[in-house]
């Protein structure tokens, strides 16, 4: 529900309320989603990563239909899958509580999904 809005409210099961902004969208080595998110006392971001062989894993996108995709269609694809995972991750964790600032959620085949924290900010 949440993954085509750029901004929203989200009011977390542990009872804290949380304004989310998606900032961007960018590739490198792999694919990359940032988001801003927002409490009373603070504000942070998060990073979401993703591979392009787990993207074609999920989507079950084989040689012949991405070449039947324009480089911008396949980026359309990667950005609204990342973001659907990211958001599931995102709201999972903020449902717990956690609120660690500049973590990465990265989305490989394996392991399917780890996070980290970025250092040197």
């Amino acid at each position: 529900m949440y993954h085509k809005l750029n901004e929203f409210r989200y009011n977390a099961k542990n009872g804290k309320n949380y304004i989310i902004y998606f900032l961007k969208f960018w590739k490198g080595e792999d694919y990359f989603v940032k988001y801003q998110i927002r409490t009373q006392e603070k504000d942070f971001f998060w990073f979401g990563r993703i591979s392009l062989e787990r993207v074609l894993m999920d989507l079950k996108l084989d040689e012949k239909e991405i070449k039947k995709l324009s480089e911008l269609e396949l980026d359309i694809k990667i950005e609204e899958h990342l973001r659907n995972l990211f958001i599931a991750v995102m709201i999972k964790g903020l449902d717990n509580g956690y609120e660690e600032p500049d973590t990465e959620f990265v989305f490989y085949k394996e392991p399917f999904v780890f996070k980290r924290k970025w250092e040197g900010k």
